[in-house]
C-alpha cells in the first residue's frame, strides 16, 4: 500500500471515529461502549461526576466534555434533579459513525448485517453513478492506486482491506456531493465491522479484485449505469459472504 493511501486511510478512521486518545477520547469511547453495550441501561443514572473523575483519572473538564459529547451523540441526556441518564435505543443517533461502530460491535446479529448491506444497496450504487458522472481526473488516480493497492496486497489480508476501503472512499468522494461523501463513513464502518467479524475483507481478494476493476472501467468511461450495476455487484457479492460469516459465527 502506497504511503499516500495509508496516510488517508488513517485519516479515514481519525475522522470517522471520535478519536479515543488521551482521556477526553477514552471516556468518550468507553462510555459510549458501555451504554451501547448495555453494560448502562436505558434510564440508568451516569456514575456521578466523581466516580468518572475518579476511575479515568480524569479532570472535572474531561468528564463533562466527554458526556456532552455522547448527549449529541443521542446516548445520554439530563434530567432535572436527576442527573445525566441513558437514552433510550430509539434516540440514539445510529448514523452517528461512532454510535454505530458500537452498537454493531456489542450486537453482531444476521438482522443487523441484513440491515447494514441494505443501507450499502441504497446509497452506494448511486455514489458509483455520480462518481462516474463527476469525477476528476485527481480522483480518478485516487481510485487507480486504491485498485493497484488491492492488487499487490492480494496475499495481505489487512493491507487489501485497507485499500478496499481506500477505494470504496475514493468513490464517495468523487461523488461530487459533500453529503453524499460523508455517507462513506457509514459504509467505511460497515467494511470494518463486517473485516473484523470474519477477520478478512468482506469478498476474498480475488474476487473483490475482479469485481472491482468493472466499476473503476465504468467510472473511467464515465458510464454512470455500468458504475452503478458494477457496484450493485459488489455489494451482492459482499451480502453472501457475510450471511455466511454471521450464520458461521452463530449471531
Amino acid at each position: 500500500m502506497s504511503d499516500h493511501l495509508a496516510s488517508t486511510f488513517a485519516a479515514e478512521l481519525n475522522s470517522r471515529t471520535y478519536p479515543n486518545r488521551g482521556v477526553h477520547g477514552r471516556l468518550v469511547e468507553v462510555i459510549g461502549q458501555r451504554i451501547v453495550g448495555d453494560a448502562l441501561a436505558p434510564g440508568t443514572a451516569l456514575p456521578r461526576e466523581a466516580e468518572l473523575m475518579d476511575e479515568f483519572q480524569a479532570s472535572r473538564t474531561a468528564v463533562r466534555e466527554a458526556i456532552k459529547v455522547l448527549a449529541a451523540k443521542g446516548l445520554v441526556e439530563s434530567r432535572q434533579k436527576r442527573g445525566m441518564r441513558v437514552r433510550a435505543q430509539d434516540d440514539w443517533n445510529l448514523l452517528d459513525p461512532d454510535v454505530l461502530a458500537w452498537y454493531a460491535a456489542s450486537s453482531p446479529s444476521a438482522e443487523l448485517m441484513a440491515q447494514m448491506v441494505e443501507l450499502r444497496r441504497m446509497i452506494e450504487p448511486t455514489a458509483a453513478r455520480l462518481a462516474a458522472e463527476r469525477r476528476t481526473e485527481a480522483q480518478l488516480a485516487e481510485l487507480d492506486l486504491a485498485l493497484a493497492a488491492m492488487r499487490d496486497a492480494l496475499d495481505d489480508l489487512v493491507a487489501y482491506y485497507e485499500a478496499d476501503l481506500a477505494f470504496h472512499r475514493a468513490v464517495f468522494s468523487a461523488s461530487g456531493n459533500p453529503f453524499v461523501d460523508r455517507w462513506g463513513a457509514i459504509v467505511a464502518v460497515i467494511l470494518e465491522v463486517s473485516f473484523r467479524l470474519q477477520q478478512r475483507s468482506l469478498i476474498p481478494p480475488a474476487t473483490g479484485l475482479a469485481l472491482h476493476g468493472p466499476a473503476l472501467d465504468a467510472i473511467r468511461a464515465q458510464d454512470p449505469s455500468a458504475a452503478e450495476a458494477a457496484m450493485q455487484a459488489i455489494i451482492e457479492a459482499a451480502a453472501v459472504e457475510l450471511e455466511i460469516a454471521t450464520r458461521a459465527a452463530g449471531h
